[in-house]
């Protein structure tokens, strides 16, 4: 949780998306009023397949359940 899924991480997640042992990827994005970033999420995921069609098959459908909590951290004294 966190990651951008930017190109920095291009190996990483490849090898981790690709791997026959990751069913399902489910995204958690954060909602800003009536914008979200699910859909730049999705595109950055995307980046790191080789095989589209096992993106397709592997990447979860948007869901409200799936918004990132917003955490408020305590200010320091």
């Amino acid at each position: 949780m966190g990651s951008s899924c930017g190109l920095s991480d291009r190996t990483l997640l490849n090898t981790i998306f690709e791997n026959e042992n990751c069913r399902l990827i489910k995204i958690f994005y954060h909602k800003n009023g009536e914008s979200d970033n699910f859909t730049e999420l999705t595109q950055n995921i995307s980046r790191h397949f080789n095989k589209k069609s096992l993106m397709r098959a592997k990447i979860v459908h948007k869901s409200p359940k799936q918004i990132m909590p917003k955490i408020q951290l305590p200010e320091k004294l």
